[in-house]
């Protein structure tokens, strides 16, 4: 069966239908001064939207950051909500996003990435400061269910994006790029939300809605970065949907047991940090967003070179090691290394798992691809908040986070199964 893969040109990709042709469209670009100054264009062009898309993450998760803190507040202190109710409006984020990931990865592979960047930030940003004037706690999960849907086509469309501009060997240096830039805007995020929500509810909600809509303004200037996947009819290439579950089903049950985790952790940071005597969360927001931020600099290149799955592994075990020493904290001083560990964990196993779900994806499909892998985390992030709020209430507060330990565990035995597998590209025809 014949490869595909891409030579890039000044403006438009060229397919290469075999390995051979592809060699020789490599010595005609070497062989040629002008094909040579259009290769140098290319790669400053491809240096200006990587810088681009680093700001415009950054400019988008700062505010997510501090949204991690204002809607478990606000629900819980201005609307009184419980901890089912402030579970819920904190990952019911990631309902909706289930169903409208895999729809938009595919759309994205048809019309291209920039339709779901730049419209989207701008639907946050107006929806963030309308959860400032809100007055009952449905009214915060209507619009966060609403978000939920945005937000994930959105997050789809910037992976896809990183994954667009470098070479398939670099997919794990790209995702982990992108990570980074993520956690800049989280490390701060909740920090600086702390700090405004204790002066102002709505300054909050105004000034996380004000940078995204920063952020939409940057991200304007993004230009298309879809592969020309047409076949020889110039008709866009079909991947079975059967076929391309089944390549990410593994690395998605792995990337849902992250997203569990995840979940819990950030929907009742701010009670437990009170519940130990800690009194405000920021600090613990900012020791697990410095400690990913530090490791996912690494991980990626890592992964890169060792293998993927062996990345990942490590990465869930410390999650399930790092919430089990949140769940039986003896001391407040547990907490720091305790979620410090989750931080390792989590910067390590994210990047490592979304650039398997790419390398087995075809670039005809990869953001139908990564709609899929990314739906299993939210389906993760959807339940966790609801029933480990129910049982953090039936059995001790404290479950809320030895429940998701065992679920890390569970994860930590899927990626062994990816260990035992080559990490090449699957074909899913």
């Amino acid at each position: 069966m014949a490869t595909r893969s891409w030579a890039t040109t000044a403006r438009t990709p060229t397919v290469c239908t075999s390995a051979a042709t592809c060699a020789s469209l490599r010595a005609s670009s070497r062989s040629s001064p002008e094909a040579a100054v259009a290769d140098g264009d290319t790669a400053t062009s491809s240096r200006s939207a990587q810088f681009i898309l680093d700001v415009t993450a950054v400019g988008y998760f700062l505010p997510i950051g501090m949204m991690f803190v204002g809607v478990s507040r606000f629900t819980r202190e201005d609307l009184g909500g419980d901890d089912f109710l402030v579970g819920l409006a904190t990952t019911i984020f990631f309902v909706s996003a289930i169903v409208a990931r895999p729809l938009a990865g595919r759309w994205m592979d048809r019309i291209g990435r920039r339709p779901f960047i730049w419209p989207a930030l701008v639907a946050m940003g107006l929806t963030t400061i309308v959860i400032g004037v809100t007055t009952a706690a449905w009214q915060v999960v209507v619009i966060r269910l609403v978000q939920g849907a945005v937000g994930a086509s959105l997050y789809t469309a910037l992976a896809a994006t990183a994954t667009d501009l470098v070479p398939p060997h670099r997919r794990g240096a790209a995702m982990a790029r992108l990570s980074v830039m993520v956690y800049l805007g989280f490390a701060v995020g909740p920090v600086f939300g702390e700090w405004l929500f204790d002066r102002s509810h709505w300054a909050l909600f105004a000034v996380a809605g004000g940078l995204t809509c920063v952020a939409a303004a940057v991200a304007f200037r993004l230009p298309e970065t879809r592969p020309d996947t047409s076949d020889v009819n110039g008709e866009a290439t079909a991947v079975p949907v059967r076929a391309m579950l089944r390549a990410v089903m593994r690395p998605g049950v792995a990337q849902f047991c992250v997203g569990f985790g995840y979940a819990c952790l950030i929907s009742f940071l701010t009670k437990y940090s009170r519940e130990i005597g800690l009194g405000s969360s920021g600090w613990l927001f900012l020791t697990f967003a410095v400690c990913t931020l530090c490791i996912r600099a690494v991980s990626g290149p890592l992964g890169d070179r060792v293998g993927y799955a062996a990345v990942a592994l490590p990465g869930l075990l410390c999650v399930a090691l790092g919430l089990l020493g949140l769940a039986t904290a003896w001391e407040t001083w547990v907490a720091f290394p305790s979620i410090a560990l989750v931080g390792v964990g989590f910067g390590g196993s994210f990047p490592a798992l979304t650039a398997i779900a790419a390398q087995r994806a075809p670039d005809t499909a990869r953001g139908a691809a990564l709609g899929a892998f990314l739906s299993f985390n939210d389906v993760g992030n959807a339940l966790a908040g609801p029933l480990v709020g129910l049982l953090g209430e039936a059995v001790g507060f404290r479950w809320v986070y030895g429940a998701p330990a065992i679920v890390a565990t569970v994860g930590a035995v899927v990626c062994v199964s990816l260990l035992r597998r080559p990490q090449a590209s699957a074909s899913l025809a």
